[in-house]
């Protein structure tokens, strides 16, 4: 007979990233980015778990990737860091305990994070911070919002599939979404604004890299990004468990 053991496990993780916004790619394609981890999971029994977890990566894309030729035309780059925390439940679709009989099971995920980014671009063969410049206006006459934060809250989700490599180990590829609360992780969200106005009140490289059009035709007033859908980015990779000692385990050295 099993007996059920509640145990605690450290984790290091390491993958791609992937970004689905308003800049590059549309819909899915290979990844830009990278992505990496640490991160302490709770076992409350062999289907249930509980994990706290500290990621940093790097999302990007760019215009000149995308078959859309709008986008092409747009001709706009990012990148930026993300500094992510979250708190995550994981459900195994199997009875799961490293080291044990029960020594593989697919999974899914859910939970709550905060990340920190920063958007920067390639001009002149140099990245430039882009929120400072206000992009669209923002912080200036030509726009009702103000600069957008750094910070944001996002919903990561997913699916994975874990196996014991021994007693003390475990091993789980992971595809994980993170549906945020921002439009801004590429710096694009609203319309194009007047590029002399924008010169005038933030200066020419807030204009320069406001509109980047590869089309010699004015733009302002019309769309620079969607801003009806916040963007999302995805953590793909390797995760690698060592298991720490179970409350079972503490009990049968006391006795």
């Amino acid at each position: 007979m099993h007996t059920r053991a509640q145990y605690s496990e450290l984790g290091v993780f390491g993958g791609m990233s992937h970004f689905i916004g308003d800049v590059g790619h549309y819909g899915i394609h290979l990844p830009q980015g990278y992505s990496t981890g640490i991160f302490f999971r709770n076992q409350f029994n062999e289907y249930y778990s509980i994990r706290g977890q500290f990621m940093y990566g790097l999302v990007a894309n760019d215009d000149a990737l995308s078959n859309l030729a709008y986008r092409q035309n747009r001709n706009l780059n990012f990148q930026s860091t993300i500094y992510e925390g979250a708190i995550i439940l994981e459900f195994n679709f199997f009875e799961y305990e490293t080291g044990s009989q029960f020594n593989h099971s697919p999974y899914i995920f859910a939970g709550l994070g905060f990340f920190t980014f920063n958007p920067q671009t390639t001009f002149d063969g140099e990245l430039v911070d882009l929120q400072p410049l206000g992009t669209e206006g923002q912080g200036t006459s030509l726009s009702s919002r103000r600069p957008y934060g750094l910070n944001a809250i996002n919903l990561p989700f997913g699916f994975g599939y874990r196996f014991t490599l021994n007693y003390f180990m475990g091993l789980n590829i992971e595809c994980g979404f993170r549906n945020t609360s921002t439009d801004f992780l590429d710096d694009v969200s609203g319309k194009y604004v007047n590029p002399s106005q924008l010169s005038a009140e933030n200066g020419e490289l807030a204009a320069a890299l406001s509109d980047r059009s590869l089309a010699d035709i004015p733009n302002a007033g019309r769309p620079r990004g969607n801003g009806q859908n916040n963007d999302w980015y995805v953590f793909t990779g390797i995760g690698l468990t060592i298991k720490l000692s179970s409350k079972r385990e503490r009990c049968l050295k006391i006795w």
